[in-house]
């Protein structure tokens, strides 16, 4: 599917794709702490295992900061995102918690306890997954046209995310993460961006910082 031109649906496809990368990751995760196979593999490699665990609760908080700086003000001109900022704090709240645990078996890695990081997943999983959902369904085209917004508007909301996503959050952490959770047939397309980012910078420059981590994620880097 190429990348839409209409700016309504650029908003909820740039939206749709980024959550489906936090669900992966999730799954990802998930699935690494309940094989066996994986529990030992993790315990001998277990500063990447956590650098990318990090890395997925990064790549959500740099989302959510976008969200809360240009996207709800926006929509609330017109519409009432309310309960998606309640949410945020919520999830927040639980990244909030699992990062500190992640921290101290970065730091001692005899408190690595995967049973508790699995839990803390499990309590945050309906409230993450139902937040991220029922987002991409207040902002359709059609909800947006409904209350008012123009085609101005939204070219600007998205161009104002853009320039967004390149000037805050760690590129060596944000960009490989979202492009090793992209599937392959949206790689061409998804964020759009010149060849040479796509095939030479981000795999060879951006994705080399913390090359370990990625060896997690569900696809390739470029």
């Amino acid at each position: 599917m190429p990348f839409p031109t209409d700016p309504f649906e650029q908003l909820h496809y740039n939206m749709v794709r980024a959550h489906h990368t936090f669900k992966l990751g999730y799954n990802v995760i998930i699935r690494n702490l309940e094989e066996s196979e994986s529990k030992d593999a993790i315990q001998k490699d277990l500063p990447n295992f956590l650098g990318y665990c990090q890395a997925w609760t990064t790549s959500i908080i740099a989302h959510h900061d976008s969200e809360e700086e240009l996207v709800f003000p926006f929509l609330n001109q017109k519409m009432d995102f309310a309960p998606e900022k309640e949410a945020h704090e919520a999830i927040h709240k639980g990244i909030s918690d699992l990062e500190a645990v992640l921290l101290e078996a970065k730091a001692d890695h005899s408190k690595f306890n995967p049973a508790q990081i699995k839990e803390m997943l499990v309590q945050m999983k309906d409230p993450l997954f139902q937040h991220l959902d029922s987002e991409v369904e207040h902002i359709k085209s059609s909800e947006l046209k409904q209350v008012g917004f123009g085609d101005g508007e939204l070219k600007d909301l998205n161009s104002r995310l853009d320039k967004y996503a390149q000037s805050h959050g760690d590129p060596f952490v944000l960009v490989p993460y979202m492009r090793s959770h992209t599937p392959p047939e949206f790689k061409d397309v998804w964020p759009p961006m010149p060849w040479i980012l796509r095939k030479v910078v981000i795999p060879y420059v951006l994705a080399r910082k913390y090359s370990g981590y990625w060896k997690y994620s569900p696809y390739p880097v470029s």
